[in-house]
């Protein structure tokens, strides 16, 4: 008894546990799954590595000391102490340079007296050919910037690749659902016959071989029901597992016999504006291009303006050092050209040949895409023809049973062509949410190659 409670107690669970739908079940594979939390983490890292390309944009702060000793006639003590702040503007390419320098030197003598050598300047180097606008400086960030656009993407690729493989197992687990309410429609069916046949054969009505005919026809009803269902828990357990849900809580719903609205006329255009693929080979196309751009800076002589300003005194006290400075200023020009300068030559070449490949490989990839989205658009469309026929099977299938069931209890026929024709109608019903099942694969396909499978 107590038994018999618990199996009551777990089929009415089941029956009232919560199916779930296409987007619920993307959002929980989602926030569940360790592969996206691999590619959330791998994206992270991306990160870092982006902010590390703007090191050359810090403050560089120094402090030099050092201690002189000069023992020939007299003592000469010298201490010196340098600090100095660079930075660089990528914004120009510029450097500038803030340094303090102070000195003191010490006479061993009766009197003792120090001498205070205080500095300061400003260094300003602005490049003028080489470099201009900081094109070798920004290189680095921006093809960071640009990578971490197309990582983004790949991710995305690879999560909607991911979902296409789990969602087949959710379109497999509606099918299945529904192929098991036909296989215990059929099993019900065979069930009230055999009833109904053994009754017949007690009243002398039918013969023997009738009866034994009707009970074949029930146990293979039963064992394609059994199959049936054995598969459809094997999924749900594998989906359970996958979803870390409750077994109970794996139920599909799904329209399966929903039929897809291809609003795409203009395709090719589509995929040109939203393809991922095809904006990663734009982005491709992007770096090469800013690679191009660097690599023409450096094929340029190098030619800087210099700039600076110092200020400059001496006292035998520190603080006095400081007031009162002698100023003075420099503006001066520095150039340097590689004679042949092949190798900027070279880098600049190899780069434009790189880059036509890259757009090639676009056209190519758009190609590829484009293909594989009219065959699957054409097979769509060949798949609801194919509908359309079962339809029309079916219907007649269920005729055709019922006139074999007519004649059969008119003692016009026998019950192997009613059971014949019963096994065909499943059969075609069978075939019938086969095909849609089909349909529905393919419209996921279709959906992967044009980016629209992931409702997020």
């Amino acid at each position: 008894m107590k038994k018999h409670f618990i199996f009551i107690f777990i089929f009415i669970f089941c029956f009232n546990s919560k199916a779930m739908t296409q987007n619920k079940f993307i959002e929980r594979l989602e926030d569940i799954h360790p592969f996206f939390t691999k590619l959330d983490l791998s994206l992270q890292i991306k990160k870092i590595d982006q902010q590390e390309t703007t090191a050359n944009q810090n403050w560089l702060v120094g402090v030099k000391t050092n201690f002189n000793n000069v023992d020939i006639d007299n003592n000469l003590n010298t201490i010196s102490v340098d600090f100095l702040a660079t930075k660089k503007i990528v914004s120009s390419g510029a450097d500038i340079t803030f340094k303090h320098s102070w000195r003191q030197q010490n006479k061993n003598t009766t009197t003792n007296v120090d001498t205070n050598n205080s500095k300061f300047s400003i260094d300003y180097v602005h490049p003028l050919l080489k470099n201009a606008s900081g094109i070798n400086d920004k290189l680095n960030t921006g093809l960071s910037s640009i990578n971490m656009q197309i990582s983004k993407l790949n991710i995305a690729e690879q999560k909607e690749a991911f979902i296409l493989v789990q969602l087949k197992k959710f379109i497999d687990l509606a099918y299945i659902q529904e192929r098991l309410i036909i296989d215990n429609q059929r099993l019900d069916l065979a069930a009230q016959e055999l009833t109904l046949v053994k009754q017949k054969f007690k009243m002398a009505v039918i013969d023997k071989v009738d009866v034994l005919l009707q009970e074949d026809a029930y146990h293979s009803a039963k064992h394609r029901q059994l199959q049936t269902q054995q598969y459809l828990n094997i999924l749900r357990y594998e989906l359970s597992i996958i979803l870390d849900i409750n077994l109970y809580s794996v139920k599909a719903e799904f329209d399966l016999y929903k039929p897809y609205i291809i609003n795409k006329d203009d395709l090719k255009q589509y995929l040109l504006a939203n393809s991922r693929v095809l904006k990663i080979a734009d982005l491709n196309q992007d770096l090469l291009e800013l690679q191009l751009k660097s690599d023409k800076s450096n094929s340029k002589a190098k030619f800087d303006l210099k700039l600076g300003i110092t200020n400059e005194s001496k006292n035998s006290y520190y603080t006095n050092s400081i007031f009162n400075p002698s100023s003075s200023w420099n503006i001066g020009l520095d150039f340097s050209y590689p004679i042949g300068n092949i190798q900027a030559k070279s880098n600049i070449t190899k780069t434009q040949i790189m880059l036509a490949k890259a757009k090639e490989k676009k056209q190519e990839q758009l190609l590829n895409i484009y293909a594989k989205a009219n065959v699957l658009k054409q097979k769509i469309k060949y798949l609801v023809e194919i509908l359309e026929l079962s339809k029309a099977q079916i219907k007649t299938a269920k005729a055709r049973t019922i006139e074999e069931r007519r004649r059969y209890n008119n003692a016009n026929s026998q019950i192997s062509f009613v059971i014949a024709a019963q096994n065909n109608e499943q059969s075609v019903n069978l075939n019938y949410i086969q095909v849609f099942k089909n349909y529905q694969e393919l419209v996921l396909n279709f959906k992967e190659i044009i980016d629209q499978l992931s409702p997020l």
